[in-house]
């Protein structure tokens, strides 16, 4: 199990890693227009806050594995990233982008099964 549980924290890792090059440090142009004419100026603070939530995230699952020690980090990085998945999951309801909720669906049943694997079954 722990080995499994290691190997769906380095998809998670990716991902969210991913999410920080796509939200913080290069955002697509045109979501962020359509973003800002919908949302107005939150847009680049919603921005900003999900690049670091997803930083931290990732950082919280990767670093012990690498560091040998912190393993409690593990799962509040994975409820994190859990429950930022819900909240992404409302986002694109409230913006029609049926695609994405799949996206977010499928990251929170891994970050779910993440805190909770390394809380109660490791």
């Amino acid at each position: 199990m722990d080995v499994a549980l290691w190997i769906i924290q380095a998809i998670l890792c990716l991902k969210f890693l991913s999410v920080v090059i796509s939200h913080g440090i290069r955002p697509d142009p045109e979501k962020t227009k359509r973003g800002t004419q919908k949302w107005g100026g939150f847009t680049h603070a919603l921005l900003g806050f999900i690049t670091a939530l997803s930083l931290l995230g990732s950082l919280g699952l990767a670093l012990p594995f690498f560091i040998r020690s912190l393993t409690w980090l593990v799962p509040w990085a994975a409820a994190l990233l859990a429950v930022m998945n819900l909240a992404a999951i409302g986002f694109h309801l409230s913006c029609r982008e049926t695609p994405k909720i799949w996206v977010s669906l499928i990251l929170f049943a891994l970050a779910a099964f993440t805190a909770y694997g390394r809380w109660v079954l490791a």
